[in-house]
């Protein structure tokens, strides 16, 4: 991601916010034209910030809001303009969703990112849902890979395989992690992983919840990689965004 993109990136974010506490004020105050106005560039903003992020597994964001809010869209986290917002969908008789792209623009996306057997309306639907990795620190190029791969298993429905990269992405991390704070002892240019077990890297790299939630994480990828479970799309979304919510924290 260069330097333009993030700080659109960051620009957008910080709009949002104060978009989204201008929602808020104007329903307070009752002011029914700036709320309809101020909703209005909330949703494009937000659809704006996560089609840009489609193209971005990891995005390197300093901005220490921009990236809260960005990480809580990665997470699928609602603010509070967003439960105003359900509450209006929820006077329709059919299903509404202001937020989601109307087919104009998942066409205009998909010919643009994606074009061959596999439904592109799928594919960008899913990127556009799934979420990125928002981090203030460069990661390792492998641990990129890693986040994209996963995306890609995600949007070609292939949840078995997030699930296993999850745990992937998770060791990477947490290696990554001991690595930078001294934990893991090097000889030469080689890190002597091998002798360390995974529970004493989750102690050295973390404590508290966030201990808890690494282990609890390790433990669950478990059950798929010694073949005890078949995940399915929604099992695969929520180990995907409780991954990146935990690596996240490792690198605040």
């Amino acid at each position: 991601m260069n330097s333009e993109i993030e700080a659109q990136l960051t620009q957008d974010a910080i709009k949002l916010d104060r978009l989204n506490r201008e929602v808020v004020k104007a329903v307070i105050e009752w002011k029914p034209d700036n709320i309809g106005k101020a909703l209005k560039e909330y949703v494009g903003t937000k659809i704006k910030i996560k089609t840009a992020l489609i193209d971005y597994p990891v995005a390197k964001i300093h901005d220490h809001l921009a990236k809260n809010v960005l990480s809580k869209i990665g997470q699928g986290e609602s603010f509070q303009a967003d439960n105003i917002l359900k509450m209006l969908e929820s006077q329709f008789q059919e299903k509404v969703s202001f937020e989601s792209l109307d087919d104009f623009e998942i066409e205009q996306l998909g010919s643009d990112l994606f074009y061959s057997w596999y439904s592109h309306y799928q594919y960008i639907e899913a990127l556009y849902d799934i979420g990125s990795l928002i981090v203030s620190i460069t990661i390792p190029e492998t641990l990129r890979e890693y986040v994209s791969e996963a995306r890609s298993c995600y949007a070609f429905q292939q949840y078995n395989a997030v699930y296993g990269l999850c745990r992937i992405i998770l060791e990477s991390a947490i290696r990554h992690t001991c690595e930078r704070k001294g934990f893991i002892e090097r000889r030469g240019n080689v890190v002597d992983i091998e002798s360390y077990k995974p529970a004493e890297l989750i102690n050295q790299a973390a404590k508290g919840d966030l201990r808890q939630r690494l282990k609890e994480i390790y433990s669950k990828t478990s059950t798929l990689l010694h073949g005890r479970k078949i995940i399915k799309s929604e099992d695969a979304k929520k180990m995907f965004r409780d991954t990146l919510k935990a690596v996240q924290d490792l690198y605040k």
